[in-house]
């Protein structure tokens, strides 16, 4: 008998982790509009203020905070922390407190909310992304790679995910050829990534004749690469590469284009300046 509830048991929880998340707002467009949120918000603090322990009524609070974004992050943390230390059990509140914690700063609390999510929930990708990308920021590459493998174990790996990967993987000191081959084998989007990311590598590595290779190819698939964020960066590796690599040409073009596309780029204009001094001296000279 008791064998047959511990199997009962095993069931029921490999059952709920294998459903997917109750659907709830986790971003702006599924927000309650502004207006609606503060006249329910204005009910609740009547509520609070009559019966403070309420755990249902701090728990809405907290949540509703958590939308009016992060001017209302820190009482909206304390809604929800009061709410679960009176016994509140809601899967929800782990989302939110881990997203405000990491927005805050606090990412070692937030990483204890995503896993918490995750335990409840495993097969959910945006909070495993999200667990990931904050443990490589913080430095622990090694359950980066751990999160990263589950996500692309999970479904059909995409490009950012195996970029993502790649990088962690370098940062732990492990091989990464096979998901760099894995992107470059995902079109014209993921071939962009994996230079984008080679050459990076490179660069950090301070191979910077090794990187200019990549580099350049990325520089010449970027207008069809589409919604790339880090054309900034982009421009000024292969810059600072081409300069350290004795190519004042090639840096000299990239920073010009680095500075007209993002004028306010402090390094790119210095070493911009000096490339010009430097060519305005040349020229000077070769007239005399």
């Amino acid at each position: 008998m008791f064998l047959v509830f511990v199997l009962a048991a095993l069931y029921l929880f490999i059952g709920r982790g294998a459903r997917p998340a109750p659907e709830f707002p986790r971003k702006a467009s599924d927000f309650m509009q502004s207006a609606r949120l503060s006249r329910r918000l204005a009910e609740l603090d009547k509520t609070l203020a009559a019966a403070p322990e309420d755990i249902q009524a701090l728990a809405e609070a907290g949540r509703l905070k958590y939308q009016l974004g992060s001017p209302r992050y820190i009482e909206a943390i304390a809604d929800l922390e009061r709410a679960r230390a009176l016994g509140l059990a809601d899967v929800r509140s782990f989302y939110y407190l881990g997203s405000m914690y990491q927005a805050v700063g606090l990412y070692d609390f937030a990483a204890q909310e995503y896993r918490k999510f995750l335990n409840n929930y495993p097969q959910d990708p945006e909070v495993r992304m999200l667990l990931a990308k904050l443990l490589y920021a913080a430095g622990d590459y090694a359950g980066a790679v751990k999160e990263y493998e589950t996500l692309s174990k999970a479904g059909t790996p995409d490009a950012v995910l195996l970029e993502n990967l790649l990088l962690a993987r370098w940062k732990n000191k492990q091989d990464y050829s096979g998901a760099l081959a894995q992107l470059r084998a995902l079109g014209p989007s993921g071939a962009f990534l994996g230079d984008y990311a080679e050459g990076r590598i490179r660069y950090e590595q301070k191979d910077y004749s090794g990187a200019l290779v990549p580099l350049r190819r990325a520089l010449e698939a970027a207008p069809g690469a589409g919604g790339f964020a880090d054309m900034a960066g982009l421009y000024w590796m292969a810059a600072d590469a081409a300069y350290r690599g004795k190519d004042s040409d090639a840096a000299y073009g990239w920073l010009s284009a680095l500075v007209n596309f993002n004028p306010g780029h402090a390094e790119g204009k210095a070493l911009l300046a000096k490339i010009e001094k430097a060519r305005a001296a040349a020229a000077k000279k070769k007239k005399k």
